[in-house]
């Protein structure tokens, strides 16, 4: 997956823009996780932001840029 890359939520029909990786630290001391960034085409994010995260396992590329 690259910057720019049109993707598809695989549980919905939810489409967007992959935006990046972001990594979280654990602050009970666990491993840092990533995740991906995307900015959604119809829908908000539940803070009420374009841009959110999920996992990137959850994802497919439906249309690479190039």
């Amino acid at each position: 997956m690259k910057v720019d890359d049109m993707v598809k939520a695989k549980s919905s029909n939810t489409y967007g823009t992959f935006i990046g990786m972001r990594t979280f630290s654990n602050r009970r001391g666990g491993e840092p996780y990533t995740c991906a960034e995307v900015m959604w085409f119809d829908r908000n994010a539940p803070n009420g932001d374009r841009i959110s995260t999920i996992q990137t396992n959850l994802l497919e590329v439906i249309n690479e840029s190039r």
